[in-house]
């Protein structure tokens, strides 16, 4: 038994990594789209629907394999025999994430849902690994991102790259794609259907409102030295987050989608500047669910769903507030970097 010692305690502690990843994605208890789908979960077939869609997003990063948290480097060095490694590669994949939810998936509906589950990961997993190989395909890709010119404009680069690095705008470029596809396709649909799921699309999205400062991490402290005031940080991201919710919301609602938006921007300002998050890379944003989650959900819908009756007014309250707040904001901003 002393001479399985080392292959024990690296299964151990491969166990560790791999509870320690499932529990990472807690934060989208803070994600304003999870406190929607509890509203909505009066009704089965919509929840059904939100749930596929979390799923489908959360397959890339649950079919992490535990054995990468092994470096390859220090594996030759290690006194374990080849055969051992190999039981060690056939228990790992028992410790996947996945593997739990496939399992789940076939006791609750069938095995073809857990079978389903687990190939998907497989093959996501074989995708990954392949684009390992390839040379840095697996996330230098965001080095790509155009930057505006200007200051403002390496802020609004950096913001979109933070952005990427989450799982939200992925969730968000589902259901604007989904619904854009089965509309593409001539299925009827509801003539209220393509503002609401743009609302929705902007709720998959504002809890960056609330971390706009979080998603640079340790970085924001750079900011208090950089010979811009606060209005103009801001602005540079808020930009950038308007700018990629028009990509998301044009095929559905852009006026309702980019209301809806300065909406949760106006709210989100205040946790923005007062409370700097550092966020977890490709997991969910997490934001303050109560009491300015709740506010964004309801303010965004209110906005989105008043355009068509109010027009013009609606869009000049809404520039005016959003303005307002960016000074606001920017000025408290200020404080804190004179402070420093």
């Amino acid at each position: 038994m002393a001479r399985h010692t080392g292959a024990l305690s690296l299964l151990k502690a491969l166990g560790k990594v791999s509870a320690r990843h499932v529990r990472s994605f807690g934060s989208i208890g803070g994600q304003n789209l999870f406190l929607f789908v509890i509203f909505v979960a009066l009704q089965p077939e919509s929840a059904a629907f939100f749930g596929a869609v979390l799923l489908l997003v959360l397959l890339f990063p649950l079919a992490a394999d535990p054995m990468q948290a092994l470096p390859e480097d220090r594996r030759a060095t290690w006194p374990i025999q080849p055969w051992e490694w190999g039981l060690i590669r056939a228990a790992s994949l028992l410790l996947s994430p996945l593997a739990w939810i496939g399992v789940a998936l076939a006791l609750r509906l069938g095995w073809r849902a857990g079978a389903l589950a687990i190939a998907g990961g497989a093959i996501v997993q074989l995708l990954r690994n392949m684009a390992k190989r390839l040379g840095g395909m697996t996330g230098g890709w965001l080095r790509w991102v155009p930057a505006p010119p200007g200051a403002m404009g390496a802020i609004m680069r950096l913001q979109w790259r933070g952005m990427l690095r989450t799982l939200d705008p992925y969730v968000a470029l589902v259901l604007s794609g989904s619904t854009t596809l089965y509309r593409f396709f001539g299925a009827p649909l509801d003539a209220e259907a393509p503002r609401i799921m743009a609302l929705v699309t902007v709720l998959a999205l504002s809890t960056h409102t609330q971390v706009l400062l979080g998603l640079d991490g340790a970085g924001a402290e750079r900011y208090l030295q950089m010979p811009l005031r606060g209005w103009q940080i801001l602005l540079a991201k808020d930009l950038a987050f308007l700018a990629m919710l028009a990509i998301l919301v044009a095929p559905l609602d852009l006026e309702a989608g980019l209301l809806a938006g300065m909406a949760s921007l106006v709210i989100g300002h205040d946790v923005s500047v007062s409370k700097v998050v550092p966020q977890i890379p490709w997991r969910f944003t997490t934001g303050a669910l109560i009491p300015w989650g709740l506010l964004q959900t309801v303010a965004l819908f209110a906005v989105g769903n008043s355009v068509r009756t109010l027009g013009l007014p609606l869009v000049a309250g809404c520039l005016v507030a959003w303005f307002c707040s960016v000074v606001i904001y920017g000025w408290k901003w200020d404080r804190r970097a004179r402070a420093a």
